[in-house]
């Protein structure tokens, strides 16, 4: 019988970025226990996670050309496919700011690592979540708990919007957080990047919501 490691040691990953350097030195730390595919750009790795099944874990940078990270872990986590809607993502990206965590968080991210990424640390976390994935139950890593938190603190389950808003203006809520509207706020960059991305024609929708956040 195969050991964690010896399955993982053959597992397909997909690794995303515009970079060529980059790609090539995240190939050389994780190639010896994975076999790692390339991609240039999302569009391109879209691409390769329709054709090849056996994919299960992705690594993406943020900032690229045709489709960036965001597009890319909004289209895996919107897809149809049950296999790609699980599949574990880590984001690797020179953005250090709370900012993009979140929102790479909020966008489906399972981890996020600062470039450069240390050997160990990159290792560390790809076998987090590969060896999960074979579980069949997504996990979120420890590093990212806190995202996790602040996400289900921030979330009321109510009809409408409105209500919600009226709820929060009368703090009738015991569950949710002092932050939360901050949080909803700092999600707010998201929303707009979808709407503009995808053509969700939601500005007025956006700018009303933005307007009744801020005057809570």
């Amino acid at each position: 019988m195969q050991t964690t490691n010896e399955i993982a040691r053959k597992t397909p990953i997909l690794v995303v970025d515009d970079s060529r350097t980059v790609r090539a030195s995240l190939s050389k730390v994780l190639s010896p226990k994975f076999s790692v595919i390339e991609a240039e750009d999302g569009e391109d790795g879209w691409k390769k996670l329709q054709v090849n099944a056996s994919i299960k874990l992705v690594i993406t940078d943020i900032m690229m050309p045709q489709l960036d990270g965001y597009g890319l872990i909004c289209r895996i986590r919107g897809s149809e496919t049950d296999r790609l809607q699980k599949l574990p993502i880590i984001v690797v990206t020179s953005a250090e700011d709370e900012i993009s965590r979140e929102r790479a968080h909020a966008c489906g991210a399972n981890n996020f690592i600062v470039k450069p990424a240390k050997p160990a640390d990159l290792i560390e976390r790809v076998n987090f979540h590969t060896e999960a994935h074979l579980n069949g139950t997504p996990a979120i890593a420890p590093q990212m708990a806190q995202y996790e938190s602040l996400i289900e603190n921030a979330v009321i389950e109510t009809p409408d919007i409105v209500t919600a808003l009226e709820i929060l203006e009368k703090g009738e809520t015991g569950s949710l957080a002092p932050y939360a509207v901050d949080i909803a706020l700092k999600v707010i960059p998201l929303i707009e990047y979808c709407n503009e991305t995808f053509g969700m024609d939601a500005d007025k929708d956006i700018k009303s919501l933005k307007k009744k956040l801020r005057a809570i």
